[in-house]
């Protein structure tokens, strides 16, 4: 028998994980809490909003797993999907402001549009009713189900599971993704949210966060440190298959067999410096390329992309399909490098990363050696295992990236080798599984 399979004779036990956003399906977090819960004998209710958002769709979560889908505060019906668009007007704006202005004045109008954009929006009647219709769905797609345990994800998924957790009478988990602090909302609705959000943290039975700088910063915003604190990676589960193809990309682009790919996967934004990185790019060997790849499905007559490949003239491609989550490791294993680079001026949910940062995981778990940019909690790691390089600039990344190839072979066992003691999403989860276990 697998060890993971529960026998027939022993009953099953239940847990809902509440999870107000619409990116499950590039979430390695949950995905793998889903199935290992499954694996150990729980039937896992995922309660989420239910959208036509583009990433790419949850992957099979196991037999026990099921998706209860909110549509506007309603347990959404058959075919039935609440609008979300999405637009890359603003990041085509800022793109061509930075280029066409100097620094400072093109910071200072950016935080201006911002600044227009959020009392916009806190002002909207939907933005004061969100918490509620959230909450209230919630407890409609639950109805008459039992649960012994409940799991809380970020802000507004603690909301909706408070109340699920003190009605049933079982622990209450809440499970951070991103940090966010009262300073970062303007709107007075997301600032309600917020100290909401400190008070339902303060009577969580546990924290399940990502690394220790994460724990303390959180904690410390919203004064709960007397919370147990679990540390689980944002990571991925288990050993990449030792024959994964590693030609994705050679194939895809149809490149020459010496092309070296420098990979960005993820969010192809502001918030990741996208240009930024495209525009150094440019003045790279012709033997390297820059391969953008998005979890969201990419036009390239879009402003913004369209700019971001003119931009590295010819050394910039943008991988246009996002992929199922267990198809990342052959495109990810792909590269010779991977970049992981974020807007740091976006405070410390995009600062405190070490373990919060699921494409480094990923990369490494692949073999993958990492070039890190302003980035000191992901920089310590990589010199830590000797695994990659963290850099100041964009502009220094040419180098790293040349230092990293003359040792290449070192760098990728290094950076298995790290994945494998660190970041291995199993062998953290089991702490929860321990808390539950004792818990009931």
């Amino acid at each position: 028998m697998d060890p993971h399979t529960v026998p027939p004779t022993e009953a099953r036990q239940r847990i809902a994980i509440v999870f107000h956003e619409t990116y499950l399906g590039c979430a390695p977090s949950l995905i793998n809490a889903a199935r290992l819960f499954d694996e150990h004998g729980w039937d896992v209710d995922i309660v989420m909003r239910d959208t036509d958002a583009d990433f790419a769709q949850p992957p099979d979560l196991g037999a026990h797993v099921e998706l209860l889908r909110i549509a506007d505060g309603q347990p959404a019906r058959h075919g039935v999907q609440s609008a979300t668009p999405t637009s890359s007007d603003t990041r085509t704006w800022r793109s061509r402001v930075k280029q066409a202005l100097p620094a400072g004045l093109a910071s200072s109008l950016e935080a201006a549009r911002e600044r227009i954009h959020a009392i916009t929006a806190g002002l909207a009647p939907r933005t004061w009713t969100t918490r509620h219709r959230f909450v209230k769905g919630v407890a409609l797609a639950t109805q008459g189900r039992d649960y012994d345990a409940v799991i809380g994800v970020d802000m507004l998924g603690l909301a909706a599971a408070r109340p699920l957790a003190v009605a049933r009478h079982v622990p209450l988990v809440y499970w951070s993704l991103e940090i966010m602090f009262l300073r970062d909302f303007w709107a007075p609705a997301w600032r309600r949210a917020k100290r909401r959000e400190r008070a339902d943290h303060r009577v969580a039975n546990v924290l399940v966060i990502q690394d220790t700088e994460r724990q303390q910063a959180l904690c410390e915003e919203n004064r709960a440190g007397s919370v147990p604190a679990l540390l689980i990676p944002n990571s991925p589960r288990g050993e990449a298959s030792a024959d994964l193809s590693r030609q994705r990309f050679h194939s895809q682009f149809e490149l020459k067999d010496a092309t070296r790919v420098i990979l960005h996967a993820g969010s192809i934004c502001e918030g990741m410096r996208s240009s930024d990185l495209a525009a150094v790019a440019a003045m790279w060997p012709r033997d390297r390329v820059l391969v953008f790849h998005s979890h969201t499905p990419i036009d390239l007559q879009t402003h913004y992309y369209r700019d971001i490949v003119a931009s590295g003239e010819g050394r910039v491609l943008i991988s246009t399909k996002p992929v199922p989550y267990d198809e990342l490791d052959e495109l990810i294993a792909s590269a010779d490098i991977g970049v992981v680079i974020y807007d740091s001026t976006l405070g410390p949910n995009f600062q405190l990363l070490a373990g919060a940062s699921g494409k480094l995981s990923h990369y490494l778990r692949c073999g993958v050696p990492v070039i890190s940019v302003d980035n000191p909690s992901i920089a310590r790691v990589l010199t830590e295992n000797q695994c990659g390089i963290g850099v100041d600039r964009v502009e220094e990344v040419a180098d790293a990236v040349q230092t990293i190839l003359a040792d290449h072979a070192n760098y990728r066992d290094r950076a298995e080798k790290a994945y494998l003691e660190q970041f291995e999403f199993e062998r953290h989860f089991q702490s929860l599984l321990t808390f539950l276990e004792g818990a009931s």
